[in-house]
């Protein structure tokens, strides 16, 4: 969620730069975590941060209730990231599950021999455990997707996140049920860190991804504190604790917190509008 100072929003909404640049610096975080989820691609997560944060700092006006202009904020980027915002590079792929697990099972490679150092495979493991979760994520469709983001890697409640996608609590919570369901078939039939018997092993995907351009040697991509994130086989141990159906969000939620790359994001929005 996005938490606004109710005096920043009063004296941005008076002209202050100064205040402005404070709402965008609170709401740049949870825009830019939503987005990635949503878009699984780096470059379209910040391009859609850039629209939804102009949306919220150029319609202030607009807030009636100060106190609420995070949550206001928030079900513009939700609105924005279900609705508005243009096909990314990866769901342009129109991944099912099904075709996502045939790519899996027909494209693995031995990567043993592709002359990374004990650092650089370390980095790629998490790269790929990272960008297949989210690709995976991009196979619903994207209320679906919206709803298993806010319910199980959010952990909003019911009535919070019906309320922030603007739909009847019952609608919401038949869509989470279908993601829910549609996320861990396939991660228990495919992913070995949910279980054990299933084929597919992150080390398996490092060759493929280093291949196709997806990673880049020696570097973190899609996430910028790789230092915080666990190993692989780390999130196998524990999950493997839990039961079954509560494995796949366990994993989805392993993923840590994603940070913009971009430095001067808010001088450049402040130019934009002022």
């Amino acid at each position: 969620m996005i938490i606004f100072d109710p005096t920043q929003v009063v004296a941005a909404r008076q002209g202050s730069r100064a205040a402005l640049g404070g709402l965008i610096n609170a709401a740049k975080g949870p825009v830019f975590n939503l987005a990635m989820r949503m878009l699984a691609h780096r470059e379209d997560a910040e391009d859609a941060t850039h629209e939804i944060l102009i949306k919220i700092i150029t319609h202030l006006s607009d807030v009636r209730e100060i106190d609420l202009a995070g949550a206001w904020a928030f079900r513009v980027a939700t609105r924005h990231l279900t609705q508005t915002a243009r096909l990314g590079r990866v769901e342009k792929m129109r991944l099912t599950f099904e075709d996502f697990a045939e790519n899996l099972n027909h494209d693995e490679r031995d990567g043993s021999h592709i002359g990374l150092t004990e650092i650089e495979h370390q980095l790629a493991l998490k790269e790929v455990k990272v960008g297949c979760t989210l690709a995976m994520l991009v196979c619903l469709s994207r209320p679906l997707r919206m709803a298993y983001i806010l319910g199980d890697i959010f952990e909003l409640t019911d009535t919070e996140a019906s309320g922030v996608l603007e739909i009847q609590a019952g609608t919401y919570r038949q869509r989470l049920r279908r993601a829910r369901s549609s996320v861990s078939d396939f991660m228990q039939s495919n992913c070995s860190i949910h279980s054990a018997s299933a084929r597919c092993r992150c080390e398996n995907r490092i060759a493929p991804a280093l291949r196709l351009g997806r990673i880049e040697k020696g570097a973190a991509n899609l996430n910028s504190d790789q230092a915080a994130q666990l190993h692989p086989d780390e999130i196998r141990k524990d999950v493997a604790a839990l039961e079954t159906a509560r494995r796949s969000v366990a994993i989805m939620r392993s993923n840590p917190q994603f940070e913009t790359s971009v430095p001067s994001l808010v001088e450049h929005l402040l130019n934009r509008i002022m």
